[in-house]
């Protein structure tokens, strides 16, 4: 019986993460994570079952991280004087807690069950803009659609294209000014 070794699966899970983030989910194969690492394709399967089971592995505790988040984030007082600060606060923390994982999550996850994940935090998005404007100035529920998904459009972005801190510093400062100007208007 052959023994596993703790080093060989988190070799296999850093390589796989890359490979994901690099090719997406569909373009990345369990043979490519092999070769990699450094192993046989069936040695790999004794690490893991299939290709899906490494990326769950991957993925499936920043997901929770991510949604926990997100739904603690929107318990918020959105009367605060200080929201631009509280939403740039947030967005900095998802990208810097783990800009990979989220950008996978959000453009490279075609094929598993978390392929719609951009339209599900857009939709929980749009869900709490309906909640914050004055219905009688939003006459077509597209235009709040299309905000919520430009705003997280901005941020997958924004976690793909990291530069440093101080970058992400005012990309982040500046995109959240350019939304929340804009949502002023319907509030």
């Amino acid at each position: 019986m052959q023994v596993l070794k703790e080093e060989i699966r988190k070799k296999i899970l850093d390589v796989a993460e890359n490979m994901f983030y690099q090719n997406g989910f569909e373009d990345t194969t369990t043979r490519n994570i092999a070769k990699e690492v450094g192993v046989s394709v069936s040695n790999l399967y004794l690490y893991y079952k299939n290709k899906e089971t490494i990326f769950y592995e991957i993925i499936d505790g920043f997901y929770k991280y991510f949604i926990n988040s997100i739904e603690t984030f929107f318990k918020h007082d959105d009367s605060d004087n200080n929201m631009d600060a509280s939403i740039g606060y947030f967005v900095k923390k998802i990208i810097t807690t783990d800009r990979r994982k989220f950008v996978i999550l959000c453009n490279r996850s075609k094929g598993t069950k978390y392929e719609g994940f951009k339209q599900q935090i857009a939709g929980i998005l749009n869900s709490h803009m309906k909640m914050q404007v004055k219905k009688d100035l939003i006459k077509d529920p597209l235009i709040l659609d299309i905000l919520a998904k430009n705003f997280i459009e901005g941020i997958i972005e924004l976690a793909g294209n990291y530069k440093g801190e101080c970058w992400l510093e005012d990309s982040v400062n500046t995109l959240v000014k350019y939304h929340m100007k804009g949502m002023e208007q319907f509030m």
